[in-house]
């Protein structure tokens, strides 16, 4: 489930034409934007600052696509060196060292969105063919690719420039509002129901005593599949290449009704029961006034999203290295609750009956608007979209029983930048299917991912899982400046006990030598 604070990520996709905005009022939009980077570490932030400064240059949407797509030219070439480094220490012959390479680009690039391929394919060889002269950025006509990130370019550019007005929602908001609110038994209409159960203002206080619960039934739809560009994992990093694919979305809604006490809330004709009863069901009386019991309700809707994808590779999410959990289709769910309200008596001089707290649950809460452009329902859509830019389009991972299983895929089908400081393990994926497959542990030294109070505060790249009878020691702590992440968290794989510990390479050398022994005596 993601947080519900996540629901500025929803203004990142817009639909209005450009308008003119001032330069501050951009940069107060990335600024609050780079404030989520904590709670959604896979989304592209560092794309809206480079927008920001593209806005202040002047620059046409086409020369923006450019330079994004040399940015990824310059990663491709990057990654490509780096791995050809690691496999020439490995072999210590360039022409072996560059047949690992070629291999593995043509293996990664094989699940790049098709119309990227030949253009990226052709790069990375190019790089390959070069390498013994270094590393240059030199800017390329990647036509194909310039296209694809003109999309993105023009999202984010709407993004900074779109106008808001200021609609009856915000100006409602400006309207002074008592602080119990929430208690309000009288509504004049039912759009000022809405309008409370989406304030950011407090909730009515819980029910204090033995109670009882009502949901309505839930109503589900399903809306048309979308089509959304994935990342897609190339020498062991990922890049903004990756495949369409398809996902469908069903939306669910619910109404959650809660009442003090164990006396049936439903009086005839689908009417509320708001009075308190004794224990032989007579209302309670004091003062000469019948006295009220506590009810209030909820409204809740969520979007689940699947892959209908059937093929070649699989999804890993969040992050690099053997904690990436591969599945051949992937599914989540986010949600939104509204606040709770006390169960109004009246609304529009009308008695609330159960019928109309369903059908505003049911049918308004998805509509309503929270603030000058936002609905419920847009807000489930983007916030599944910022789950989706933490998926990599990935290879699937060989299955296998017992660690030995995994030696052939360490040693013939991971590249050496990889296997630095690595060990292959079988483990059990945390996935429903629960399927074993092969996965890379960290070995001492190796950088590890740094969790803090449940969150990562280290930043995920080639940072792996320690092996057994390690631990993950932080020697680096997160830092801030300006409200933004200064350095990350570091952290290494340490011994837990030296006195005991083994490193695997080295017992797997003697188990192999004691099973030769073994076949040469039969």
């Amino acid at each position: 489930m993601l947080n519900y604070r996540w629901l500025f990520l929803s203004l990142l996709v817009s639909t209005s034409g450009f308008a003119r905005v001032d330069f501050k009022t951009k940069q107060a939009r990335v600024d609050s934007l780079m404030k989520l980077q904590k709670q959604a570490p896979a989304f592209a932030f560092d794309s809206f600052q480079r927008e920001l400064e593209y806005e202040k240059q002047g620059l046409s949407l086409d020369k923006r696509a450019k330079k994004e797509a040399n940015l990824l030219a310059d990663q491709i070439r990057a990654r490509v060196i780096d791995a050809y480094e690691a496999a020439l220490k490995k072999y210590e012959n360039p022409e072996s060292a560059k047949e690992e390479i070629r291999s593995a680009i043509d293996k990664d690039l094989s699940l790049v969105a098709p119309a990227l391929r030949d253009e990226l394919s052709l790069l990375a060889h190019k790089t390959l063919d070069q390498v013994e002269n270094g590393a240059v950025s030199e800017s390329l006509d990647l036509v194909k690719v310039q296209e694809s990130f003109k999309k993105d370019a023009i999202s984010r550019s709407n993004f900074l420039n779109q106008e808001f007005g200021l609609d009856s929602h915000e100006a409602g908001n400006k309207l002074a509002t008592p602080s119990n609110d929430s208690e309000r038994k009288e509504y004049n209409n039912k759009q000022e129901v809405i309008e409370s159960l989406v304030s950011d203002r407090e909730s009515s206080r819980w029910v204090s005593s033995s109670n009882l619960t009502v949901r309505t039934a839930e109503i589900t739809s399903t809306s048309s599949n979308v089509s959304m560009q994935l990342k897609v994992s190339f020498l062991g990093a990922t890049i903004n290449a990756g495949p369409s694919i398809r996902f469908k979305k069903t939306y669910s809604t619910n109404a959650t009704i809660m009442a003090d006490g164990m006396n049936p809330i439903f009086a005839d004709g689908g009417n509320f029961d708001y009075h308190k009863r004794d224990s032989s069901g007579k209302i309670l009386v004091k003062n000469g006034k019948q006295q009220k019991r506590y009810m209030f309700f909820t409204c809740d809707a969520d979007l689940t999203f699947e892959t209908d994808y059937e093929g070649s590779g699989g999804f890993s999410y969040m992050g690099l290295g053997g904690n990436a959990s591969i599945t051949k289709k992937f599914s989540n769910q986010v949600d939104i609750a509204s606040r709770r309200i006390a169960l109004p008596e009246y609304v529009a001089n009308k008695s609330v009956t159960v019928k109309f707290i369903s059908e505003l649950c049911h049918n308004d809460f998805l509509v309503a608007k929270f603030n000058n452009s936002l609905t419920v329902q847009k807000s489930l859509d983007m916030m599944m979209k910022s789950v989706v830019a933490g998926l990599t389009f990935s290879h699937p991972k060989t299955k296998c029983a017992i660690d030995e299983h995994c030696y052939n895929w360490f040693n013939n089908e991971i590249i050496s930048l990889v296997k630095i400081k690595n060990f292959p393990r079988c483990r059990e994926e945390n996935s429903r299917e629960q399927f074993m497959s092969c996965q890379l542990r960290g070995l001492e030294g190796q950088n590890c991912p740094v969790y803090e109070n449940g969150k990562r505060t280290s930043d995920g790249q080639w940072e792996y899982q320690c092996d057994t009878g390690l631990k993950c020691v932080k020697y680096q702590g997160q830092s801030f400046f300006l409200g933004r992440v200064w350095e990350y968290a570091r952290g290494k794989c340490q011994v837990i006990n030296k006195k005991t510990y083994r490193n695997p390479f080295d017992l797997a050398n003697e188990n192999r030598e004691i099973e030769v022994e073994l076949e040469l005596a039969n």
